[in-house]
């Protein structure tokens, strides 16, 4: 009698191509900005052309953190075995949340300069900010992964008797 022995390897991951990572950074920052923008003005009773142009300043720089930061993170689950576009609802809470934490430390003294707020204002401003798009992350990630699938190569099986 023998004993077989099945071992799954999978093969590389695939992981987003860079056009594919920029059409995922211009929609959600486009979703983004026009959806929130007026809201924003009306809270904070700003001009709002002045609360518009800071919103596409905040976009450009959140695009080219995003686009990084995804990068590096898909390379981390590649380098963890797991395939990007298959996160778990943990690690889409982890992603969505490190990258805002991230974004905070370019965009708050920007927020502070433009709109003339102290540290404390702005700090509030940009936390309500955060809460709000760390769920608009998290659903635009899923809905964007669904939306746009990546196929991964058959996984490997290599038996042994």
């Amino acid at each position: 009698m023998s004993l077989q022995v099945s071992e799954k390897i999978t093969a590389d991951i695939v992981t987003r191509s860079g056009l594919d990572r920029l059409r995922y950074t211009l929609l959600f920052e486009a979703i983004l900005v026009a959806s929130s923008t007026a809201v924003i003005a009306f809270i904070l009773e700003r001009d709002l052309l002045e609360v518009s142009y800071l919103a596409l300043v905040l976009s450009a720089i959140a695009m080219a953190t995003n686009f990084f930061y995804n990068s590096a993170y898909d390379y981390i689950d590649v380098s963890f075995g797991h395939i990007p576009t298959e996160r778990s609802l943990k690690h889409r809470v982890y992603h969505a949340v490190g990258f805002e934490i991230i974004l905070l430390f370019f965009t708050l003294p920007l927020i502070i300069w433009w709109l003339e707020l102290s540290l404390v204002n702005a700090l509030l401003l940009d936390i309500g900010m955060m809460a709000t798009v760390v769920i608009y992350t998290f659903l635009f990630g899923l809905g964007y992964d669904r939306a746009f699938p990546i196929k991964q190569p058959e996984p490997l099986i290599i038996s042994a008797t």
